[in-house]
């Protein structure tokens, strides 16, 4: 770590809203908040992944780890008020707002897609969604403004079972309008997206997860964990490379595939400051951002 990182970690331990006190009542506070409302209101649908995670992913990173990496691996703490937190402040401005786009969309186009069979429904959403996240999660990382959020997510220096879900939740907010809003426009119904996301929503946790499986006959067919993980990587090669979700077709149409194999992923993480709490996740982006010796900083 050069003296700047150092000068501005200092910046923020020294800061106010960095005391431990403040950070563990203003904590405390919002996640008993959040997760007595998702309890009360949903069921058991907000606990769904981590459940499904510690039964199902976390014995396979045991059995077939990438990394050698514990499960009480360090801003595990962190991902989990991102996990409850983000999560659920990320939804709420599109809650309110796909009532208002519904009353735009094209009836002609709704009444094609919807006399489909379901099955064709879920495959064409599947198709045009992949294409917005790809141009939507490459402007992320092209556009200075976008960065500042997307990189949050890619703050993460421990590739694990939770680690997808550490997202800012502008950076949520803007993927779901730029992914929602269209498909919504041209006449996908409610129900289409809410089966796309949780098809996307469970494949996110193994591309993400400290998984050393290869998958090699899924190449260039679906997108894997070392695929993803490259994505991760400060590795001047792999930087700005894979940013499909789950169809790495659009990678290879506009030129951003990147899998070589003579090569393994790693290590991960940005080149520029970024806190290890939860609350500074939610203000770094809002801050003023300085490059490092290195002068590879977005922003």
């Amino acid at each position: 770590m050069n003296e700047l990182s150092l000068k501005e970690e200092d910046d923020w331990t020294n800061s106010w809203w960095y005391r431990p006190w403040i950070r563990f009542v203003f904590g405390s506070i919002t996640l008993v908040s959040v997760i007595s409302y998702l309890a009360i209101e949903s069921g058991i649908e907000a606990f769904f992944f981590i459940v499904l995670s510690v039964l199902i992913i976390v014995p396979l990173e045991k059995l077939i780890p990438r990394h050698n990496l514990k499960f009480f691996r360090p801003h595990l703490l962190t991902d989990f008020f991102h996990h409850f937190v983000s999560g659920f402040i990320g939804f709420i401005p599109l809650i309110l707002i796909v009532p208002i786009i519904e009353n735009y969309q094209s009836q002609t186009l709704a009444s094609l897609i919807q006399s489909q069979p379901m099955w064709l429904q879920i495959l064409e959403a599947l198709f045009i969604s992949e294409f917005l996240v790809y141009w939507g999660h490459r402007l992320s990382h092209q556009i200075p403004f976008l960065w500042r959020f997307h990189s949050v997510h890619h703050s993460v220096v421990h590739l694990d079972w939770l680690a997808g879900e550490r997202r800012h939740p502008l950076d949520q907010f803007y993927m779901s309008l730029f992914i929602g809003v269209p498909m919504i426009l041209s006449g996908f119904s409610l129900v289409d997206l809410l089966v796309i996301g949780v098809i996307q929503n469970l494949w996110d946790m193994t591309i993400h997860a400290n998984l050393g499986w290869r998958l090699k006959s899924l190449d260039g067919i679906w997108v894997t964990s070392e695929f993803h993980h490259w994505h991760h990587s400060v590795n001047k090669e792999a930087r700005d490379k894979n940013y499909s979700g789950a169809l790495p077709l659009f990678d290879r149409m506009f030129g951003t595939f990147y899998l070589p194999d003579n090569k393994n992923p790693g290590p991960y993480g940005i080149d520029t400051h970024m806190p290890d709490t939860y609350f500074g996740h939610m203000i770094q982006p809002f801050l003023p951002v300085k490059p490092d010796s290195s002068g590879l900083t977005k922003s």
